[in-house]
């Protein structure tokens, strides 16, 4: 079918991409008014202050930390500097150990570069502020955390520290030029999200699972049950961005998503072709809504997280559906992938290109 697909789109691939505008279909999104909602961000470079380290006293310095930082500070040297330690052992090595993790050519050399690209931060603060306003006036009970910003050696990206607090690993956000990628062992496919206008994306979809995800896949959920839940994070994600591109939100190249956007109805086909849909298998759960180079089975054009843009879609037709009349909040608390799927109605058509 994709064969027969391929053909179809070399011939009328122009009139679609006049017609479609890029497939972002960001046009109609509802931007509210936000001024009367006030936020304090906290921008925190533990990066920075750790490089501190030596040029003040260690326990005022230390104190100071464990003071701006609370328990993260901590968990950073116990986690991100001395490691795993033998039974029993207690000796105070926190000095000496951060002398050494500062002093190692290779964290230099990435802090060096975290340097360079976040000299200024001030974009990246201001669209991080703008998600949350938006976040806040869709979700009022949501807390603002602390930002707080770390050299976490090409090990983490962005996650939650407890409620209060969000760690991002500026140097998981280098820029998909970055040549000390090659050497960390960073998978190509990866590297367009790793760019500091992915920053606040990654921001807004970690508060989203910390506060209303559902983490791992679940074991009795069928694979559109599962699709339909990213779908409900992908379409939240587009309000908190009002202004973004689906190839942001759904952290596509836009040739992928241009390509998903022509190929909608034999992706779907090809779902159902399969007999895949309605059953619970894990593995088919991982090949289709989990990161990768591509989607076995499809074109190499599809991206790796091919079930993220079906479930967008099922979530936009049921929305459709119901004469988009659903409150935001409404629809991520209260109706389950399961409702959302059957009420949708969702069967792409041939039309559609």
């Amino acid at each position: 079918m994709f064969k027969e697909l391929r053909i179809f789109i070399a011939v009328g691939a122009l009139a679609f991409l006049a017609s479609c505008n890029g497939c972002n279909k960001n046009k109609s999104r509802e931007k509210p008014d936000v001024s009367n909602i006030h936020i304090d961000l906290h921008w925190l470079r533990f990066d920075k202050d750790l490089s501190d380290f030596g040029n003040y006293d260690f326990t005022e310095w230390e104190n100071s930390m464990m003071q701006k930082y609370d328990g993260f500070y901590n968990f950073y040297v116990s986690n991100f500097i001395i490691g795993p330690r033998p039974a029993g052992d207690t000796t105070n090595i926190t000095a000496e150990a951060i002398r050494k993790f500062l002093a190692d050519k290779y964290i230099r050399t990435i802090q060096d570069s975290i340097n360079s690209r976040y000299k200024d931060t001030k974009d990246v603060e201001a669209a991080m502020k703008q998600m949350f306003l938006y976040f806040k006036y869709y979700f009022p009970e949501m807390d603002v955390p602390d930002i707080i910003t770390i050299n976490s050696a090409y090990g983490a990206g962005v996650s939650p520290f407890g409620r209060n607090q969000l760690i991002i690993g500026l140097d998981m956000f280098l820029g998909q030029d970055n040549h000390d990628y090659d050497s960390a062992g960073v998978y190509e496919y990866l590297r367009h999200k790793m760019s500091r206008e992915y920053i606040p994306r990654y921001v807004a979809e970690a508060m989203y699972d910390e506060y209303y995800g559902k983490g791992d896949m679940r074991s009795d959920e069928t694979l559109v049950e599962a699709m339909v839940d990213k779908g409900k994070k992908m379409y939240f994600l587009s309000y908190v961005f009002p202004d973004a591109p689906d190839s942001l939100i759904l952290g596509y190249t836009q040739p992928q998503t241009d390509w998903c956007a022509k190929s909608e109805y034999s992706i779907w086909r090809f779902f159902n072709d399969k007999d895949l849909l309605y059953k619970e298998n894990a593995m088919d759960k991982t090949r289709y809504l989990g990161d990768g180079p591509t989607t076995s089975g499809m074109p190499p054009e599809a991206p790796g997280t091919i079930g993220n843009y079906i479930g967008l879609q099922i979530v936009r037709k049921f929305m459709k559906e119901t004469g988009s009349q659903i409150p935001l909040h409404e629809l991520i608390v209260k109706y389950d992938a399961k409702t959302i799927f059957k009420k949708s109605n969702y069967r792409p058509s041939k039309s559609n290109f």
